[in-house]
């Protein structure tokens, strides 16, 4: 067992070793082409890319500042984000609970019941023709605008 993880051992480092040896390649006198890890004796040699990856370039690579940085004005964008969707959400329902107001008051006014108002000393008066006119006319201006 011991043989066999050793001999594993010394197998992969040697491919590893393999793998960082540059490789040449020439044409012999016959024409063939050699692809060996020593340079043809006697002239210039060509070497062939490795086939490790290159380096990685530095500058296209973000630091783990620039990375939080980011992160940091994503979740700003994501809170604003929220903020103004439930900003237009409130908005949305204090709309909705005009219009629903404003129909009601509307209904109440043109059901032709008598309607009632203390004036400034507390007594009870009741609200003319004209006033209910007037009233309707605002309630559904109220309705325009709210219930869109």
């Amino acid at each position: 067992m011991h043989i066999r993880l050793t001999l594993a051992v010394l197998l992969s480092f040697a491919a590893f070793s393999a793998a960082q040896a540059e490789v040449y390649k020439w044409k012999d006198a016959q024409g063939r082409t050699i692809i060996s890890d020593t340079p043809q004796p006697g002239k210039k040699a060509t070497a062939i890319p490795s086939a490790m990856p290159d380096p990685v370039d530095d500058s296209s690579v973000k630091t783990l500042d620039d990375q939080d940085l980011e992160f940091k004005k994503r979740q700003k964008e994501r809170e604003a984000a929220e903020k103004k969707q439930n900003e237009e959400t409130a908005a949305a329902a204090k709309k909705s609970e005009a219009c629903e107001r404003s129909r009601r008051n509307l209904n109440m006014l043109e059901s032709g019941a008598r309607i009632s108002q203390s004036n400034e000393k507390g007594e009870r008066e009741y609200m003319s023709d004209q006033q209910r006119e007037e009233e309707i006319s605002r309630a559904r201006r109220n309705i325009q605008e709210n219930c869109s």
